[in-house]
């Protein structure tokens, strides 16, 4: 089976389309259960892997949430805000979706270091501390953790001190914490506790050169790292005939 039909939309976007359809439709009220992964690969006839990617991308636009023990529940019948109007994840595949918006990160917040190490004070070293504790509290409680991540970052934007990067960071948020949630979950926690202790260095001696390279490093290893997992987890069925 190839992993694209003839308009080369992949498949995981056609059963995520297909899902968020029907939840949209009212198939599943909020607060209900949503089907098994083996329900979904039964009646859809595709891979598990398959399954798996458009649920995350369901999670990701707020849709479902999975819990504990893998039971999703389903938590909104419509995209809502800023993720309706700006919705990386409705025309590509799920590797592509996070990426784009890791690049989006990597061009936006490399720049707004550089100017946050300029007029960081020193209650903003503090709260950025205290955020990185929260990390280390929560490193096994992906969603908690990936919070405290979400925040830590947006605390440089506030330190910037610039009205207009941080009403952007703001205009996206909903965006930009998703999309960390499903990061998180498929890479952990190592790549932030690590980057983050560094960029938190760098930051308390106002290395401004350091603290963009490391920004720099630690969004692309977290790229590298979104590919090579769903690379590695690639059904190979999907992609024959390709």
């Amino acid at each position: 089976m190839s992993d694209r039909d003839s308009k080369g939309q992949s498949l995981r976007v056609q059963i995520f389309e297909k899902l968020k359809n029907r939840i949209e439709a009212g198939t599943w009220e909020v607060g209900s259960k949503f089907p098994s992964e083996n329900q979904l690969c039964n009646e859809y006839n595709v891979s598990r892997v398959t399954i798996r990617a458009a649920i995350q991308q369901l999670e990701a636009v707020g849709l479902v949430q999975t819990h504990q023990g893998g039971r999703t529940i389903v938590i909104r019948t419509h995209i809502r805000g800023a993720v309706s109007v700006l919705n990386p994840f409705q025309t590509s595949d799920l590797q592509t979706d996070i990426v784009k918006v890791l690049e989006y990160r990597m061009v936006v917040e490399k720049g707004t270091i550089g100017l946050a190490v300029q007029h960081i004070t020193e209650d903003d070293l503090i709260a950025l501390e205290e955020i990185f504790n929260m990390m280390l509290v929560h490193h096994d409680d992906i969603k908690k953790f990936s919070q405290a991540d979400y925040l830590f970052h947006r605390k440089i934007a506030e330190s910037s001190k610039n009205e207009i990067l941080i009403q952007a960071n703001q205009g996206i948020e909903e965006v930009l914490s998703n999309t960390m949630d499903t990061i998180v979950s498929l890479l952990g926690c190592a790549i932030g506790i690590r980057y983050h202790r560094l960029l938190l260095a760098a930051l308390r001696v106002h290395d401004k050169a350091t603290c963009e390279q490391l920004m720099e490093e630690h969004l692309q290893a977290t790229i590298d790292g979104i590919k090579n997992f769903l690379e590695i987890s690639k059904d190979p069925k999907e992609n024959e005939g390709e």
